[in-house]
């Protein structure tokens, strides 16, 4: 089984204006669309990939350049995935800023009806993400994600994400020694191969 990580083209938030990271629901930049668009023919995703995606307007755009050219893509959309702090600070609740914020599922429901909701996730990490759990119930989180894809059966999974988010993932696959120069950036990826 493979996983590839994607982290999502560059957002209004990732640009140098005031209060950038405090901007509510942060989409796609024309230079971050024009990133995403490249990617496409690097995977070339097929109707049989699973696609698992930030509940945030620019992954869900991220997602949607990718398999623009799909009959019936397989996408879902999770918290589990949602943004992430790296590394999480001593009090992460002080630090946690808007753009952070995940999507309502009923907004993902009502704006995006080709995307499944995760069933399995637990209606507060709809409304609080996993920007600020704690290492250990992530990981709990982390696995169950993850056990989750397995039995889904797909080869490959495309996971679309956010820098701290990916790189707390490529931990929990025993990568050590990660800091933030390990970020992939604007419409990076990292393939897992399981």
């Amino acid at each position: 089984m493979e996983i590839v990580f994607i982290r999502h083209g560059q957002g209004v938030h990732n640009t140098d204006i005031p209060d950038r990271l405090n901007v509510a629901h942060p989409r796609l930049t024309d230079k971050g669309r024009a990133q995403v668009r490249r990617l496409v023919s690097v995977f070339a995703c097929t109707a049989d990939d699973l696609f698992v995606v930030s509940p945030t307007v620019r992954t869900i755009e991220t997602a949607d350049l990718l398999t623009a050219h799909l009959t019936a893509p397989h996408k879902m959309a999770s918290p589990l995935v949602g943004p992430r702090m790296f590394p999480l600070p001593d009090d992460p609740g002080r630090h946690a800023v808007r753009c952070d914020d995940v999507c309502p599922v009923s907004y993902v429901k009502r704006h995006h009806p080709d995307y499944i909701t995760h069933e399995g996730d637990d209606v507060r990490l709809w409304t609080d993400g996993i920007n600020t759990i704690s290492p250990a119930e992530f990981r709990r989180l982390g696995d169950r994600l993850i056990d989750w894809i397995r039995r889904q059966g797909a080869a490959r999974t495309f996971v679309v994400s956010h820098d701290g988010t990916i790189t707390h993932y490529r931990a929990l696959f025993k990568e050590t020694g990660l800091t933030r120069n390990d970020f992939l950036g604007e419409a990076g990826w990292h393939r897992v191969v399981l």
